[in-house]
């Protein structure tokens, strides 16, 4: 991308006593801007859908992990699945085992580690959830192609953010090819 600037120009000082200096906002930035706020908007969307079902986005997240990751789910590997500090994912997991959607058990083989596992209750309500109307309504805006390239360009920057991260492995879910989901 060409980086141009927008210049937001100088603004008269809230005392009235002269003018601020100018400011300049890169295009980058203002791409980065609609970016976060896209996701932000989506997110809210979603997040009113899921309190129909008491649950927030990030449990559903949580859940979709725990199901994907089927009897390997334990706190360290849904925090590295999601790029979540593990704090975040136990507070999680703490407030969902208090619902009754989830249940943390001892791992026979290794006495030290906790699995996660999704209670009949957990996977009914991921279920009704899961329906993702919003989630089909908005992408519902692009066609096919256009869904291709977006998770193109979306596996683009997340391989690049990864890389200045230092995170070396497999690809992360959902993988960069949109094929390898089937």
């Amino acid at each position: 991308m060409i980086e141009s600037f927008i210049d937001m120009g100088p603004t008269a000082s809230p005392e009235g006593g002269g003018k601020r200096p100018r400011a300049y906002l890169t295009s980058t930035h203002a791409l980065w801007q609609a970016f976060t706020r896209t996701h932000h908007v989506i997110s809210k969307v979603r997040q009113k859908e899921l309190r129909q079902h008491g649950m927030t986005v990030n449990q559903a997240a949580i859940l979709f992990t725990v199901l994907r990751l089927k009897g390997h789910a334990t706190p360290a590997a849904i925090s590295r699945q999601m790029f979540w500090e593990l704090h975040t994912v136990s507070e999680q997991l703490k407030r969902m085992e208090a619902k009754g959607l989830i249940r943390k058990v001892r791992d026979l083989g290794r006495r030290n580690l906790i699995r996660v596992e999704v209670t009949e209750k957990g996977v009914e309500v991921y279920r009704r959830s899961a329906r993702r109307r919003s989630a089909r309504e908005t992408m519902s805006a692009l066609t096919e192609e256009e869904q291709l390239q977006l998770w193109g360009l979306l596996s683009k920057l997340r391989v690049k953010a990864l890389h200045e991260l230092g995170v070396r492995g497999p690809d992360p879910f959902p993988p960069s090819d949109p094929g390898k989901m089937r």
